[in-house]
């Protein structure tokens, strides 16, 4: 997009409305010419980079000055956004979950955009790309399997085993996740129960589930 701009760019700077002074300025001093030339030429100059920075990132507020040389020679243009991260924990314990019902992590350490959310354990991707999820199940309970769902479909699980007491497990994956998907944790087996807990001293019975992503398509 840059290339096609670049012919009517260098036209407008070489019209005589940039390099010639207007008429009616009636200056007699060469200096005074010469100072006014310079005035003018600095204030297109900056105007120039200014149209620049924003058709080269589509972005209104970016200036020619502040974006990356590197990119340019490479092709790439850096665009900067927010990151897109949740961690997510438990904060009460469930009892009787359902086979296939979704685990609400009812508060967070970190959300930042607000995708997570908190009154349904769902959260929705804000943009396609490869996405990192953690979770971490607390239980007291039988064995039984928890699954990431993204979009709908099972896209990983991870085994509980029977604690005979009170035993977490625990799952890291990294996959392509599309705009708007919901993502969400889910238990797969008889009904069971998940711990939860605040934050604090002697709070160990913590289940928690963790999102970022890591690169957009």
């Amino acid at each position: 997009m840059f290339l096609y701009y670049l012919p009517l760019l260098f036209a407008i700077a070489s019209t005589d409305e940039v390099t010639t002074l207007p008429k009616d300025w009636n200056l007699t001093s060469l200096e005074e010419r010469l100072t006014k030339l310079e005035q003018t030429t600095e204030r297109r100059l900056n105007t120039t980079e200014k149209v620049l920075g924003q058709l080269l990132t589509g972005r209104s507020d970016t200036e020619l000055s502040s974006i990356d040389v590197l990119a340019i020679r490479s092709g790439i243009l850096i665009k900067q956004s927010d990151p897109v991260l949740f961690s997510a924990y438990k904060y009460s314990t469930t009892n009787d979950i359902s086979s296939q019902a979704i685990i609400r992590f009812e508060k967070t350490y970190i959300n930042i955009g607000g995708h997570y959310h908190t009154e349904d354990g769902i959260f929705i991707a804000p943009t396609t790309g490869i996405y990192m999820f953690h979770w971490t199940i607390v239980t007291g309970g039988s064995d039984f399997h928890t699954q990431l769902i993204v979009g709908g479909t099972a896209r990983a699980s991870s085994y509980v085993p029977f604690p005979g007491g009170s035993d977490s497990s625990s799952a890291m994956v990294i996959i392509s996740v599309n705009k708007d998907d919901h993502v969400w944790i889910q238990i797969y087996g008889s009904i069971e129960h998940v711990y939860g807990g605040w934050i604090g001293v002697g709070s160990y019975k913590q289940s928690t589930f963790t999102g970022i992503l890591i690169k957009t398509k």
